[in-house]
């Protein structure tokens, strides 16, 4: 965060574009530090932070060209989404994401296909897509595993001769594998992590896949005692954008009980 301390120490205004993270309560202790959140880029004064999601080529340009300094914290798994995604439409492929078009990952990365791009999440979506010769498929960092291998089955019924490239962030695989198995060895399990972040979220859904009570929530206050009564073991997980005091209040408050 050298930029940041830079920004502070010249009054810079300190922006993020978009909530930097999918977490309420750490995007409020970032305001109360003086970074907010900026949604128009019309807006633009000060230090901006490009967040993990990344931004499409139009987006970027457009914060070049309002003269503020810029910060890049694309995270880099998704930078080579972007790249594959590029290296592709050059060569004249169409691509297919497989993720929620409503992501700000996912959007960005149809702003790469430069209009030869189509975000699919079901086999129906896909099934409507026809007339396409060289297509590549890649997926958002955070897709599930399982969701991701189904859907691809069904693209290659009408795409055999597709490009596939399973880019689901490393990370997010082992968290899902880790989910699946706690879910297996304990009574219960509470996953915390902002309702608006989609690999918490899917998190949750693998729980309860397996069968097992699940609990999302995102602050230790949304607990209540009485909803843990008949559980003896209970697994406690977390979403990638979840802060560390935020799953040792909830482990605390569990504790409690």
């Amino acid at each position: 965060m050298t930029e940041t301390v830079k920004a502070k120490a010249s009054n810079e205004k300190i922006y993020t574009y978009g909530p930097l993270i999918h977490n309420p309560q750490a995007v409020e202790a970032l305001e109360k530090m003086g970074v907010g959140v900026l949604n128009d880029i019309s807006e633009v004064c000060g230090t901006i932070f490009i967040r993990t999601h990344g931004l499409s080529p139009e987006e970027r340009g457009k914060l070049k060209k309002s003269g503020a300094r810029i910060c890049d914290a694309t995270c880099p798994d998704v930078g080579i989404i972007q790249g594959i995604v590029r290296k592709h439409i050059r060569k004249g492929y169409h691509t297919i994401i497989v993720g929620n078009k409503e992501h700000p990952e996912v959007r960005a990365l149809l702003g790469y296909a430069e209009g030869r791009g189509v975000a699919v999440s079901s086999r129906e979506e896909i099934e409507k897509l026809k007339g396409w010769k060289d297509v590549c498929v890649v997926a958002q960092s955070t897709q599930k595993e399982d969701k991701f291998a189904e859907l691809v089955e069904v693209i290659k019924s009408i795409y055999p001769e597709a490009a596939i490239f399973n880019t689901i962030c490393h990370s997010t695989t082992e968290r899902q594998e880790e989910v699946r198995e706690l879910a297996k060895e304990v009574d219960a399990v509470v996953v915390v992590g902002g309702y608006n972040s989609a690999n918490t979220t899917k998190l949750a859904q693998i729980s309860r896949e397996i069968g097992t009570p699940t609990f999302h929530i995102e602050t230790e206050n949304e607990l209540n005692p009485n909803d843990f009564n008949e559980f003896g073991k209970i697994g406690v997980t977390a979403g990638s954008s979840t802060p560390s005091w935020q799953i040792e209040r909830v482990v605390k408050k569990l504790a409690s009980f």
